[in-house]
């Protein structure tokens, strides 16, 4: 059996990352880019911190990295921090983070902000687990 601890980069220690975006206004037709993923990053979570609630109690936002939709159907016409259905993946080449209208579109009353955590896989904070 190989003792593969401190080969590659196994047993350095890896960090949170989170992007937190300023106020973003929400609307019908809305499809913002709002920032890019570093590549080799695994998203753990996504969602909205909604500071004045959309329309209707129902709309809702999609978040996205390239195509792939991390957040779904997160609520954004009622107040707090919502997170709809999340889904963790793994973005070997980074890419867009975008926030489009959902199925229930809101209106442009609408403002949030939205949180992205991640984990830079090939980025090391500089100790190591023994």
């Amino acid at each position: 059996m190989a003792d593969l601890r401190f080969e590659n980069k196994n047993n350095q220690k890896k960090e949170v990352s989170v992007s937190v975006t300023g106020v973003v206004s929400t609307s019908a037709t809305m499809n913002d880019t709002l920032f890019t993923l570093p590549e080799a990053s695994l998203v753990t979570r996504a969602y909205a911190v909604v500071i004045t609630p959309s329309g209707t109690a129902t709309d809702t936002v999609d978040i996205k990295v390239g195509s792939t939709v991390v957040g779904d159907e997160v609520v954004v016409g009622v107040a707090g921090v919502q997170e709809g259905t999340q889904a963790k993946a793994y973005f070997a080449t980074g890419g867009s983070v975008t926030v489009v209208a959902g199925a229930d579109a809101p209106d442009a009353a609408g403002r949030i902000k939205i949180v992205v955590e991640y984990i830079e896989t090939e980025l090391s904070e500089g100790t190591y687990t023994d």
